[in-house]
């Protein structure tokens, strides 16, 4: 596999682009356009990862930390980096 640079991921709407990580509930925000709140980082490679508001009570209520019962509950999924940019601009005012 490449380094981060080069990893890419095919999306149906924007062809390829960088990957990013966001929250089952996250992706269901693309679909339905229901703002849920977004927080989000970039990581060492570059990449966003991002959760919702309720998997961050989720997070804080069970030892702030990412393990598998909180990783769990948020079924992180991949998408690309374009359609997590909408996910930014969606929840800015949340």
């Amino acid at each position: 596999m490449g380094s981060p640079e080069e990893q890419r991921v095919h999306c149906h709407q924007h062809g390829p682009t960088k990957p990013a990580y966001a929250c089952c509930h996250s992706i269901v925000s693309l679909r339905d356009g229901s703002k849920r709140g977004l927080i989000f980082v970039r990581d060492e490679d570059g990449q966003y990862n991002g959760w919702c508001d309720e998997c961050d009570k989720f997070l804080m209520s069970h030892g702030e930390e990412w393990n598998d019962e909180t990783e769990g509950f948020a079924k992180i999924g991949l998408l690309c980096e374009v359609c997590f940019e909408r996910l930014i601009e969606m929840n800015k005012d949340s």
